[in-house]
């Protein structure tokens, strides 16, 4: 099984598996909308992935920047993107 783990690192959010990491993301919603999309990715090969998120201490995160966030934008993050078909 495939563990795709959302952690908080010094720049901001990034998604960390066993053998590496991606890039920092600028929010954690980001972070796990990429998480998701890489396992949509191999499930659709067939492989087993999931997405663990690290909980995230209420003075990281910003009140008045969620609140610019509306729910339907929040969901839209949230969800996993489709793969493109070719």
């Amino acid at each position: 099984m495939h563990t795709f783990k959302v952690v908080k690192e010094a720049y901001g959010w990034a998604v960390r598996t066993d053998c590496g990491m991606s890039t920092p993301f600028w929010s954690r919603a980001i972070a796990i909308q990429e998480a998701n999309a890489l396992c949509a990715a191999l499930r659709t090969h067939g492989e087993a992935a999931e997405v663990v998120v690290e909980a995230a201490d209420p003075a990281d995160t910003p009140v008045v920047a969620a609140a610019r966030i509306g729910a339907r934008r929040m969901a839209m993050l949230l969800t996993p993107r489709r793969p493109l078909r070719r």
